[in-house]
């Protein structure tokens, strides 16, 4: 790789040392992405399939499947491709895109859960005025309302930590482009980012680990 190319790519340093592991960790992680795959398929077409799953919970479902499979596609393949062919430098559009697609699937899994969550109160709090309450307009506005809330949420993040300059080495402690190991590699003061990302966290009472800065990781 020139220096120019360097200069210009950020470097995934994840499983970098893994030595002949690298094969058994390839297949691993590849049965694990199929699976996780094929079940999400599974699961939409049962729920288009059996007249008796046409529910508005099996449709935010469906739906949820859906984002789970797009969720996976951002990151599992280009870490497959680490392991095996050592592939591991990503151009700064290419890292902006999977940050934006991994952060806007993640607040659109989160919004889609808690419609979820209200549709299960409606059935048992209002069970005579379930049909009417969660009709077919109600659940395609609430479906859209979580990829508009996700698209957002994705790119005011992507937005802002893309602002920084990213200044010495460009190698990311990570298998893919993530907020943290951003932060770790700018020469700006990343306080803002910072208190953008976890602030809402700690208002929503989710748990920050203080050694990785990652959400929710114990």
């Amino acid at each position: 790789m020139d220096n120019r190319t360097e200069e210009d790519v950020f470097i995934l340093n994840a499983f970098s040392d893994q030595g002949r592991l690298r094969i058994l960790l390839f297949l691993i992680f590849l049965i694990i992405y199929l699976a996780t795959v094929v079940g999400n398929i599974l699961i939409i077409l049962l729920s288009k399939l059996d007249c008796n799953l046409h529910t508005p919970m099996y449709f935010f479902l469906s739906n949820l499947s859906f984002m789970d499979i797009c969720y996976t596609n951002t990151t599992i393949p280009k870490m497959l491709l680490i392991i095996l062919l050592k592939h591991s430098a990503i151009s700064p559009a290419a890292c902006a895109a999977q940050l934006f697609c991994f952060l806007s699937l993640a607040a659109s899994e989160s919004s889609l859960l808690a419609f979820m969550a209200y549709d299960r109160y409606v059935a048992i709090c209002n069970p005579l005025r379930y049909t009417s309450i969660m009709n077919k307009a109600v659940c395609l506005q609430m479906a859209a309302g979580t990829w508009i809330i996700g698209c957002i949420y994705g790119a005011i993040h992507t937005v802002t930590t893309f602002r920084l300059h990213f200044c010495g080495s460009k190698v990311l402690d990570h298998y893919f482009c993530d907020i943290p190991p951003l932060l770790k590699i700018s020469c700006n003061d990343t306080f803002f980012v910072e208190a953008t990302v976890f602030v809402p966290l700690l208002i929503t009472g989710q748990e920050v680990n203080p050694h990785t800065n990652m959400p929710g990781e114990n």
